[in-house]
């Protein structure tokens, strides 16, 4: 630190006293110019200003005691353990509710996720058009790489398309798509499905596809298939997809596990929504020993483990000591908890009370298999070993951790097992598919499935919101002018989009328990001379409509008893809102767990997932996801109304 004065700082005046008035003398400055202040250490070292020493330490001590920190225990502080864990493998995977003994398969080593959410993509009617002949592009780049001719063959012998949508305008990326690849596509999926039973035991593909043959294309042509056909196994990972629950918008399947060739059980997961499988999904109880028999092995430890228990911190944890700087970014003064908010006060109970409590001791364990303690000790600072129970039955029926048991313990299993399923890199979420939003309308008495994204020709997502703009659905064209005071209106229309859901009795229930069934929204069109004339637009929109419904497309047509009115129902596009996908969408029926449907909705969307095995293996799959919505909506539907016409 240097400090500058300044000449006119130390100017004074002096009175001098004399007989009459006194003088005033102005006094010359002591220290004249400017100089510098700087400091000058005396020592060699800053032990002195470093020890920071008060005047009053007994104040402090005072406050420590006040603060309960001169409290014994008697208590050491663990440093060694010993420990043992016994491990059960998991044996395969069912899904569905309640899966009989013969539908669980083996894991094959891969993550959950892809097991549990991949449905078809390539192999389906309803795929993803541009991926399919992007990946037959690939075969034809192998061709050119290997200097094998037949590109013009292979493409006339499986040929594929992006259609043109319907409403080009509606759909840009499918008419882009459209214009991008033309009609010079290689149906990928179509020629896999002819290849992939022509490969023996080891993967070698040994003949070609009979379609090829017939296009005069040789024997130079079959490893490139086969390196191809390789490459599509690990392309998009696809599965039947039959874990997915229409009726709840969930996942539900179940694990199989076991030890030795006595003891099953089954890994319950009935609520599997959001993307991570985790232990906290499942429920334990034990199952028949026909569940894939055979002996299932041990994970146990033969010899002791010896580890280290550091204690558990986290971000924003309160100080141990009273005298110690705390994160300024947390501040648990400002927590805000009702007399009902118990999850938030047991929060910052832990974090201010308990916090400093807990201990973590690392094992390392192999994954996709259950784990227990077997027997635990832990070495003090003092030297005492103590052998630390688990905590008994009788305290209760909640753990910290370890998964829950739907019925009466002590029947073959118990809630101490922990599950640790296999890893699964993060993963990286493509723009949704589609988006399917469930919403209650109180208005209206009703609720709605608004479909606000649905796949289009190529694959890619398709805004329904702007294919209604593009083509409103009017009820009746414009009148030119009446002289009504009143206009009355049966019903306001609403858009195509918007899915009723409408209250149904449970089958087979006696009681009052309902169901929500999706619906279609009828609507009402004049198709007499005078009204298709009278507006071009209503023409072609009319047009349209009668083209969809001929291709089977979402719109219906419905029998009329008047030949100048015609009725359409307008059915979901996209596959959310579907039971079963592989009939018809006019007899397909789909009914929604009542229960599931609360007044904030939620919002279900497919999306591209891509992650990492941990053997680093590249999976790519289509999958959904469910979370919760903002709260209730506003169709706008009315009915009996009456209403002043428009100004002319």
């Amino acid at each position: 630190m240097s400090v500058l004065l300044n000449q006119k700082l130390f100017q004074s005046a002096m009175v001098r006293p004399g007989p009459g008035a006194g003088v005033i003398q102005a006094l010359a400055p002591m220290i004249g110019g400017l100089f510098r202040l700087e400091t000058d250490p005396g020592g060699q070292s800053y032990d002195e200003a470093l020890a920071a020493r008060v005047a009053d330490p007994l104040w402090m001590l005072a406050r420590q005691w006040q603060f309960r920190e001169f409290d014994g225990e008697d208590a050491g502080s663990p440093l060694e353990v010993r420990y043992r864990l016994q491990g059960t493998p998991l044996l395969g995977l069912a899904p569905g509710t309640d899966p009989a003994d013969d539908r669980f398969t083996a894991l094959a080593g891969l993550p959950l996720e892809p097991w549990v959410e991949a449905e078809p993509v390539l192999a389906s009617a309803t795929g993803h058009a541009r991926a399919n002949i992007e990946a037959g592009r690939w075969l034809l780049r192998l061709m050119d790489d290997a200097g094998v001719d037949g590109a013009p063959a292979v493409q006339q012998a499986y040929p594929a398309a992006v259609a043109l949508p319907q409403d080009p305008l509606s759909d840009p990326a499918g008419t882009l798509w459209h214009l991008v690849l033309g009609s010079a596509g290689l149906d990928a999926a179509r020629l896999a499905a002819d290849a992939r039973p022509l490969r023996d035991a080891d993967g070698v593909l040994v003949a070609l596809p009979a379609t090829l043959i017939a296009a005069g294309l040789g024997d130079t042509l079959r490893p490139v298939l086969e390196d191809w056909l390789r490459w599509m196994d690990d392309f998009i990972f696809e599965q039947p997809n039959a874990a997915w629950s229409p009726q709840r918008q969930e996942y539900a399947f179940e694990l199989a596990a076991g030890r030795d060739t006595g003891q099953r059980w089954r890994l319950d997961a009935q609520e599997y929504v959001d993307g991570r499988i985790d232990w906290h999904d499942f429920d334990l109880r034990p199952a028949a020993a026909t569940l894939q028999p055979g002996d299932a092995g041990r994970l146990d430890d033969t010899e002791d483990r010896r580890s280290f228990a550091t204690p558990v911190q986290y971000p924003g944890m309160p100080a141990s000591r009273y005298w110690e700087f705390e994160d300024a970014a947390v501040n648990f003064a400002r927590i805000e908890a009702g007399s009902l908010d118990l999850v938030r006060m047991m929060v910052a109970e832990y974090a201010l009370v308990h916090g400093n409590d807990w201990y973590l001791v690392p094992a390392r364990v192999q994954a996709g298999a259950l784990y227990r303690v077997d027997h635990l000790q832990v070495t003090d600072t003092f030297g005492q070993v103590t052998t630390v129970e688990p905590l008994s039955r009788e305290a209760g029926a909640w753990r910290l951790h370890g998964l829950s048991r739907p019925d009466q313990p002590g029947l073959g299993a118990d809630g101490d097992w922990l599950f640790v399923p296999p890893p699964l890199s993060d993963t990286l979420e493509g723009s949704p598919l589609e988006q399917v939003a469930f919403v209650r309308d109180e208005m209206a008495n009703l609720a709605w499935a608004i479909e606000k994204r649905v796949q289009g020709s190529s694959g890619e997502p398709l805004d329904r919101g702007l294919e209604e703009q593009r083509h409103p659905a009017r009820q009746q064209p414009t009148l030119a002018g009446t002289d009504a005071r009143l206009l009355y209106r049966l019903m306001t229309p609403v858009a195509s989009h918007w899915l009723p859901l409408l209250p149904s009795r449970q089958r087979g229930a006696r009681g009052l328990d309902i169901d929500l069934e999706r619906a279609a929204m009828k609507r009402f069109y004049r198709v007499d001379a005078a009204a298709r004339d009278g507006d071009p637009e209503y023409r072609a929109f009319l047009d349209h409509l009668e083209q969809v419904a001929a291709q089977g497309g979402f719109v219906e047509r419905l029998a009329s008893s008047d030949p100048d009115l015609v009725i359409y129902a307008f059915h979901p596009r996209g596959l959310i809102l579907r039971a079963d996908p592989q009939v018809p969408v006019t007899a397909d029926v789909l009914r929604l767990a009542e229960e599931e449907l609360s007044r904030s909705g939620f919002i279900v969307e497919r999306r591209f997932q891509y992650a990492r095995a941990a053997d680093g293996r590249a999976l790519l799959w289509v999958g959904r996801r469910k979370r919760i919505g903002r709260g209730e909506a506003a169709s706008g539907l009315r009915f009996d109304l009456g209403l002043r016409p428009a100004p002319a």
